[in-house]
């Protein structure tokens, strides 16, 4: 591996770990604000996913450990690299419909990224490759969860 597809391999693996980081933070952050009488199956899955986001950014952490980088590991600097701009969440957890549109805008960006990732790896490191792949299996099966409570 070139030394050049080293540093972007590992400024990608950078963006999957701060990504997921601030993934992981809002979906606690909605299944501690979700209220009202239809709120706590969605409040669980919200814990979930959570979960789910902390594993893979400790997978990313790994990762990079393991290639020789160093992960991101200061919060402002995980805004900036973020495959996701932040943004405000809600603020009204009685509004079921609108965290669920906020987790579904996650999830999307998380796939768009993630395919990206696992074709750029494809054919040049295996580990990141199916890193990538199993992660996005992850998003695209929590977008599916989400966007299936909209109909």
């Amino acid at each position: 591996m070139s030394v050049k597809k080293e540093s972007t391999l590992l400024e990608d693996l950078n963006q999957a770990l701060a990504g997921e980081t601030l993934a992981a933070f809002r979906y606690l952050y909605l299944s501690k604000i979700a209220n009202g009488i239809s709120s706590l199956p969605l409040a669980t899955m919200f814990q979930e996913i959570a979960r789910e986001e902390w594993a893979h950014a400790s997978a990313f952490m790994g990762r990079i450990v393991q290639l020789g980088g160093v992960p991101v590991s200061r919060p402002a600097e995980m805004e900036k690299r973020s495959f996701l701009s932040y943004s405000e969440p809600p603020r009204r957890g009685n509004d079921l419909k609108a965290l669920v549109k906020d987790g579904l805008k996650l999830e999307r960006a998380s796939i768009e990224f993630f395919q990206k990732l696992a074709l750029k790896t494809r054919d040049s490191d295996m580990i990141t490759h199916k890193m990538a792949m199993d992660v996005l299996a992850h998003e695209a099966g929590d977008e599916q969860k989400l966007a299936a409570l909209l109909d």
